[in-house]
């Protein structure tokens, strides 16, 4: 290799980590810091005295269900 190309080399390697590092703390500092709520299950409403409850399944579909009690 000329010594060109060794420089044009370590011109692209350092551009690419440069770019890499930037997104990485970008997405460290730039993450919300709220939690996620993982609960399958949620109470939506009330309806006539019953909880509206909804149910949040493996595929992310929602189905609905009321519990009276």
């Amino acid at each position: 290799m000329t010594e060109n190309q060794i420089q044009f080399f370590r011109g692209c390697s350092a551009t690419i980590l440069a770019f890499a590092a930037t997104g990485l703390i970008a997405a460290i500092f730039l993450s919300p810091n709220e939690p996620k709520n993982n609960s399958k299950f949620e109470v939506i409403d009330q309806y006539e005295g019953c909880s509206v409850i909804r149910y949040t399944d493996p595929t992310s579909r929602w189905h609905y269900f009321l519990k009276c009690s």
